[in-house]
């Protein structure tokens, strides 16, 4: 049904006099507000948050969310939409049953929500409770439909991410959105995610690359495209710090054992910074310890594959795991070794660093440079010299007693 169209002549969709300004394509116009009968709606299966309940469903339900009908996906995504945030919500229906709807939502022509699904989600439910028909309030968009799945996830994007942050994104949601849009699907270009959200192209590639390796880890986790587990383990913490980490390995083979070991790490959860574990993999990389520590984890990690099964992980699993203390106890111990041992190292090399940085500095006082300097000066510098040659001195001394 066209909102615009045949809402309008059946009387499901009434005009209220009120408009509000939104930017759509980097323009900025004034948009018509309608009350649109919410049995016209369905919320946006495009929306990042919402493409992770899917997986979430799918998965649990052994079927496809998507191939509900319109009132059961509706109920289906309400309910976890009240899940996700119930504090949040009650505020929410709380303000609309005293005050009103307050702010429109934006919705296609076609009745798919763009923006307010909270605010779709309270009027939902104050109309079930009030045993009367629920009206939500919103701008119509008519340039998109179901048909143009590229146009329907740019406007998503520009609207949710690029105008403002309403609801602060869950981290995973948003590497939920550019792994299915920008990676596999190839739906939108970086450049073009850039475009509709404001970040420039280094930024989402960095997003782009963070995404892959949430797929990467999810594919060790047994669970491809279970995107529920991600945001459940709150993995983009830990993501963000591989492209630093990887960096410092030069063989492809190291680049993939380390990967693994860090996706072990990640799933144990050995202390509660898991991002602390996966930064020892670049404070070792290169050191007297990076051997014995790859070791170390390589057999922790197959302890772990064991204990995984050949079956997906789930957040069950995953806490069986983390509560095995023998498990989590090999991590902790390779992850401790490695630490000593790199500060041992940096003990040991501060000495040598520190006397190379002095000469560095003391070289660069030219002979010139004293002419410039008064009588007061001169005798500073002096002062300073001396104290240094004492010092010298002092260090030669201990140095020869111990060779």
């Amino acid at each position: 049904m066209s909102l615009l169209e045949e809402g309008i002549a059946t009387g499901n969709v009434l005009p209220t006099g009120r408009k509000e300004k939104h930017s759509i394509d980097n323009v900025t116009r004034d948009f018509d507000i309608y009350r649109i009968k919410c049995d016209l709606l369905f919320y946006n299966d495009q929306n990042d948050r919402i493409a992770t309940w899917v997986s979430e469903y799918n998965s649990a339900q052994g079927a496809n969310l998507l191939a509900l009908g319109r009132d059961e996906y509706n109920g289906v995504i309400e309910d976890f939409i009240v899940e996700s945030n119930p504090g949040a919500l009650r505020k929410t229906e709380k303000s609309i049953a005293l005050r009103g709807q307050l702010r429109p939502g934006i919705v296609l022509n076609d009745g798919r929500v763009i923006d307010g699904n909270r605010r779709l989600t309270c009027v939902r439910r104050l109309a079930r409770a009030n045993n009367e028909a629920g009206w939500f309030e919103a701008a119509i968009l008519d340039d998109a439909t179901g048909s143009d799945p590229k146009r329907i996830k740019l406007l998503e994007l520009a609207i949710q991410i690029g105008e403002e942050e309403k609801v602060a994104y869950d981290p995973v949601d948003r590497l939920v959105g550019v792994y299915r849009d920008v990676v596999k699907n190839h739906l939108i270009t970086p450049a073009e995610y850039g475009n509709a959200t404001g970040m420039t192209e280094a930024e989402v590639r960095k997003l782009v690359d963070r995404a892959q390796y949430m797929e990467e880890f999810l594919e060790f986790c047994q669970a491809p495209e279970q995107y529920h587990l991600a945001r459940a383990l709150k993995v983009d913490g830990p993501l963000g710090e591989f492209s630093r980490v990887l960096k410092k390995y030069d063989s492809r083979r190291d680049k993939q054992l380390v990967k693994q070991l860090m996706f072990a790490n990640m799933v144990v959860q050995p202390e509660g910074d898991i991002t602390r574990y996966v930064r020892d993999f670049g404070s070792v990389a290169g050191t007297d310890a990076e051997a014995d520590f790859k070791a170390a984890e390589l057999q922790a990690m197959s302890e772990l594959l064991e204990k995984m099964g050949p079956d997906a992980l789930t957040r069950e699993k995953v806490s069986e795991l983390r509560s095995d203390a023998n498990l989590v106890n090999g991590f902790q111990r390779a992850g401790d070794r490695a630490r000593e041992t790199v500060r041992r190292v940096k003990l040991m090399d501060t000495p040598a660093k520190k006397s190379a940085d002095c000469l560095s500095e003391l070289e660069k006082i030219l002979p010139e440079m004293l002419d410039v300097l008064g009588p007061d000066e001169l005798e500073k510098v002096r002062r300073n010299l001396v104290a240094v040659a004492d010092k010298v001195e002092e260090l030669i001394g201990e140095i020869d007693e111990r060779a």
